[in-house]
């Protein structure tokens, strides 16, 4: 099965990176978003997975982002969600999926996210 990126995902992709704290910020300080993330800080979690995903202050790591965008989507982050879809969506970290990128994207819509709302729709009307 193909994927296509929806014209409209390369803008998720850009709202997820504002999303969480700046790139700079998260580039310094790495340690204090993995301990806040460490004592369940969900933001913090999506954070530091933005930053993994971009190499910002630690290694780029696209395992380790899908891994703290589970841990903070699943910590209730509507911005987690979308970014552990959209590596479904494109097989980024995680094996391309989208069935799984469906389900995040509909979780993420389910914690009142509207772009995850607007994919989550498209998804499933077999926009692909």
């Amino acid at each position: 099965m193909t994927f296509r990126i929806l014209p409209h995902e390369l803008i998720v992709i850009a709202v997820l990176v504002s999303g969480g704290i700046g790139a700079s910020e998260a580039a310094g300080n790495p340690k204090q978003l993995k301990a806040a993330c460490d004592k369940g800080d969900a933001r913090a979690c999506g954070s530091l997975g933005f930053a993994y995903a971009e190499g910002n202050g630690v290694s780029q790591d696209d395992h380790q982002s899908a891994i703290l965008f589970r841990k903070a989507c699943d910590g209730g982050e509507a911005l987690g969600c979308i970014g552990l879809a959209t590596m479904y969506r494109i097989g980024r970290g995680v094996r391309q999926d989208e069935g799984e990128a469906l389900k995040y994207f509909g979780r993420a819509c389910d914690l009142k996210s509207k772009v995850g709302c607007d994919v989550y729709a498209q998804l499933k009307a077999g926009k692909r």
